[in-house]
């Protein structure tokens, strides 16, 4: 039986499929209001992007931040929910342009006559518009890759850098061994375990790393997510 991939929308706390996720938000009623209840109390509103982001068909992320925004911003956002594990370069890729943070690499680039990055300081306003697309690496050795597009613009105001609107519930794999839910995952033999299974099984713990909701998991030394991210969490759970 195939994976049916679902998150619980932040707002009215119902259940959709990630396929009619954005169809939802653009229709929630309860999000709607609260984004009226919020608009109405700034004295100064502004420009607001509605962001999707997936990493294959598992994980995806629905997220809002101002237009005005770093792309580091968003960086940093990633590298806290879903990747940061060695302090590993990253970079974006809008339009055919490179955006890094990476000034020996610039230099690398100039040096074979490659096309120079550009800051990651520059705003999502200067380089994506409503559908626009974009790329995302972190680890130039074993990279992870993400996907994303601005799907929708607003005007209103946000408490916090970036605002979770919904992530997929996570996904639900089996232990291997005895069909128990897996705990961690063996980087030697690929291979999903429970935490007693894990015991017993001839590579050790020392190989293994934890079974985490991240396109991450089971890469480098990604344990899970960092503790910033429980900002992100704390907060949106209690809006």
């Amino acid at each position: 039986m195939e994976y049916k991939s679902e998150g619980i929308c932040r707002f009215c706390l119902k259940t959709f499929a990630g396929s009619a996720m954005t169809r939802h938000l653009n229709t929630c009623k309860v999000k709607k209001k609260k984004d009226e209840q919020e608009a109405a109390k700034a004295k100064q509103k502004y420009p607001i992007y509605h962001i999707r982001i997936s990493a294959g068909k598992y994980y995806w992320l629905h997220i809002e931040m101002k237009a005005t925004s770093k792309l580091s911003t968003l960086d940093n956002f990633f590298r806290d929910i879903w990747l940061e594990c060695c302090g590993h370069l990253s970079g974006f890729t809008i339009n055919g342009v490179e955006y890094q943070d990476d000034f020996e690499q610039n230099d690398m680039n100039m040096f074979f006559g490659e096309q120079e990055s550009k800051a990651m300081s520059t705003k999502l306003s200067q380089a994506l518009s409503v559908g626009g697309k974009f790329n995302y690496e972190y680890d130039f050795g074993s990279t992870t890759h993400l996907e994303g597009k601005v799907l929708g613009l607003r005007e209103g105001i946000l408490k916090e850098p970036v605002k979770i609107l919904v992530r997929n519930n996570p996904y639900v794999i089996k232990c291997e061994e005895c069909g128990k839910n897996a705990t961690d995952f063996c980087c030697e033999c690929e291979i999903s375990f429970c935490e007693e299974c894990l015991s017993e099984h001839e590579c050790g713990e020392d190989m293994a790393l934890p079974i985490v909701n991240s396109p991450r998991m089971g890469v480098c030394g990604y344990c899970g997510e960092s503790d910033s991210d429980n900002f992100y969490e704390e907060y949106n759970k209690n809006q």
